[in-house]
């Protein structure tokens, strides 16, 4: 039997966000994804009634990095990623600017 495997897919937000970062963080945070492809569900669901809404998801990779998420049928769309000290206000300001 086969494990059917999740499709992740990158915004260009995600993108650029990585590609400012240091390149070993970042050959991490790629590595730690990996995890996507195979259950998403064993994430964690971002503590905002908002976020809920959109059904904004996350992990932690590279130990301080939280990397934001939505699952749409068998695809991951992976949104943004932020360091932990500054990752839920980094929501609160993304949602706030969506209007959600």
């Amino acid at each position: 039997m086969t494990k059917r495997l999740w499709n992740v897919l990158t915004s260009n937000k995600f993108n650029k966000q990585l590609e400012k970062l240091d390149p070993q963080i970042a050959k991490q945070i790629l590595e730690d994804m990996e995890c996507l492809k195979e259950n998403p569900l064993k994430s964690s669901v971002a503590d905002d009634p908002r976020a809920r809404k959109l059904d904004l998801r996350y992990i932690t990779v590279a130990h301080d990095w939280r990397l934001f998420f939505r699952i749409e049928q068998r695809n991951v769309l992976v949104e943004f990623i932020w360091h932990r000290e500054t990752g839920y206000d980094e929501l609160r300001r993304y949602l706030a600017a969506i209007r959600i």
